[in-house]
């Protein structure tokens, strides 16, 4: 029998899957739905870095790193005519997940800033690598021509194509990542989170663990920088550096670092406050122009470090709950 609850998570996500779908069919808007697709793709991300920090509690700062070499190498074996798009994404990857296990089984034996620093060296290098490659990478001018994206001879060309595939990926990660928490993956990282040395004291294999959730995440990674250079037909260095980092960085803060859904809902609130500041903010403080983001986001960060240090998801789920405590009352 399926309990109440339950029932009502499914229809919450029912109802909030309706609702991505009927968007784009109501507001009809090329803008819109281009805003909303990349917080789709940049939602896999947070959540994959939310899972990082706030639910491992690994301080692992390498996500722009898998992100971007998702899309260089699905964008290389499309250029090259060596594959498929379809097949470059999912050899892209392979290739990620087979790297990361690589790097991530000796780097994970550090903790703390040592794995950050370690991790934050990989995005430096690989953002140095992929602009001096100029032969393979297109150096910092760019890949260009990167032919459209198809899947069983339907061809990706328009937007609202990539808005559908975009949130149907972060849809699914997101589903897989919540459930992935209630198996036992999911409790031995709750248990290394608060104490490794009581959750390796009761026989859980902590490097082991820390590598599976670190491989899965990059491949999360790679899948969304693949479709992010698919819909944009073009990738650069700077696609993938240390602004990244920031945004997503900011993204888990202000959604909530421990929640799967707080990760989703900061990736809304940082793309699309970061649209309002260029669209009005940029006018009223014109001689500011680029410093208006970094000055805007850094005294948001503040205000909700010291108000809500569980980020918006705090301030949100007790309103969602509302109803489910009524109930429980009754």
């Amino acid at each position: 029998m399926i309990s109440s609850r339950a029932f009502r998570v499914n229809l919450s996500w029912l109802l909030f899957m309706l609702a991505l779908g009927v968007l784009p069919l109501v507001l009809r808007s090329n803008y819109i739905i281009s805003v909303m697709l990349m917080v789709a793709l940049f939602g896999v991300l947070s959540i994959g870095m939310g899972l990082l920090l706030g639910q491992a509690g690994m301080f692992s700062l390498a996500h722009p790193t898998w992100f971007g070499m998702g899309a260089y190498i699905a964008a290389i074996l499309s250029v090259r005519g060596l594959t498929s798009p379809l097949l470059g994404i999912i050899i892209a990857a392979l290739c990620v997940a087979v790297l990361s296990w690589l790097i991530g089984a000796p780097i994970l034996r550090l903790r703390g800033f040592y794995l950050a620093n370690a991790t934050f060296a990989m995005v430096v290098i690989a953002q140095i690598a992929a602009g001096q490659l100029s032969k393979l990478t297109g150096g910092h001018e760019g890949l260009l021509g990167i032919p459209y994206l198809t899947v069983g001879g339907f061809v990706f060309k328009k937007d609202i194509h990539f808005y559908y595939l975009s949130w149907a990926l972060c849809i699914a990660c997101s589903w897989f990542c919540s459930n992935l928490m209630n198996t036992r993956l999911g409790r031995a990282i709750r248990s290394f989170h608060d104490n490794e040395s009581a959750s390796s004291s009761l026989g859980v294999n902590i490097p082991r663990y820390k590598l599976q959730i670190f491989v899965l995440t990059a491949v999360m990674a790679s899948l969304s920088g693949s479709l992010f250079c698919f819909y944009l037909r073009f990738v650069t260095p700077e696609s993938f550096g240390f602004p990244l980092l920031v945004e997503l960085i900011m993204m888990v803060i202000i959604g909530g670092i421990e929640s799967i859904r707080g990760a989703l809902l900061g990736s809304f609130v940082v793309l699309w406050l970061t649209e309002f500041i260029h669209a009005y903010l940029g006018k009223v403080l014109p001689a500011m122009t680029g410093e208006v983001d970094a000055i805007f986001f850094g005294l948001l960060i503040i205000l909700v470090l010291i108000f809500m240090p569980r980020g918006l998801i705090g301030w949100v789920e007790p309103i969602l709950n509302l109803s489910r405590r009524r109930d429980e009352r009754l």
